[in-house]
């Protein structure tokens, strides 16, 4: 029997002369992987982070999706037409699929995926999206910083993350412009300075990679950083 889903292209591999390999997320099936027979020769190829509507024959529980086609859901030239926002489109899909390959099942991350891929595609201040993206992120998987009683932030401890520890380790930033942004993106107003980007997208990143089981976004990161805050 024919299905049809809207997903999100996270990752796409040549698999033969004709077809193509594309890992995907959707609502109802989650993480799966699967092969668009004769992919590289039809009229709509899948692109990173895309939302497609997805044709399927006889849906596997197990192994490869056997996908007849795409067809795309939501026309995004804001972002495939910005050799920037291709390059953030990959660093986005590849934090979304590590997170989503230690083990996450709620169906509503679609609707956030979905948020964010639209944001992207309107977005004017690119170098703030990823910063903004990496804190959303931490913020849905449950691991957002303790706010506690701090009023004015001046340090901060990745490993425990507190504000304002009481004991300093080697964990600690104690740069207070870059712990004040890192705050803001969580707690608000955003705050972000120029010049700084790049250190709490740092932060960001240290902190995904210590409290975010299976995260990596080791390919794309530095590219992120060369293009966008070198």
């Amino acid at each position: 029997m024919k299905e049809v889903a809207e997903v999100v292209i996270l990752d796409i591999k040549p698999y033969s002369e004709s077809s193509l390999w594309v890992c995907f997320f959707s609502k109802k099936y989650g993480l799966q992987n699967g092969i668009i027979k004769g992919g590289k020769k039809k009229k709509v190829k899948p692109l990173i982070l895309g939302l497609y509507e997805a044709s399927f024959f006889r849906w596997s529980n197990n192994g490869l999706q056997n996908i007849n086609g795409v067809e795309r859901s939501e026309a995004l030239e804001g972002t495939y037409n910005s050799p920037v926002k291709i390059l953030v489109a990959f660093f986005v899909a590849e934090s979304i699929k590590s997170f989503l390959s230690s083990g996450v099942e709620d169906p509503s991350f679609f609707f956030f995926i979905k948020e964010k891929i639209l944001l992207l595609n309107n977005e004017n201040r690119i170098k703030e999206f990823p910063i903004h993206f990496l804190s959303e992120l931490i913020s849905y998987s449950g691991h957002k910083p303790l706010k506690g009683n701090v009023k004015t932030p001046s340090s901060f401890d990745i490993t425990t993350g507190v504000f304002n520890p009481k004991y300093t380790s080697s964990t600690t930033v104690n740069n207070q412009d870059v712990v004040r942004c890192f705050y803001s993106v969580f707690y608000g107003p955003s705050i972000l300075k120029n010049g700084i980007e790049h250190l709490v997208f740092d932060l960001l990143l240290d902190y995904c990679n210590y409290h975010l089981p299976g995260y990596d976004s080791k390919k794309s990161v530095n590219i992120i950083r060369e293009t966008l805050y070198g």
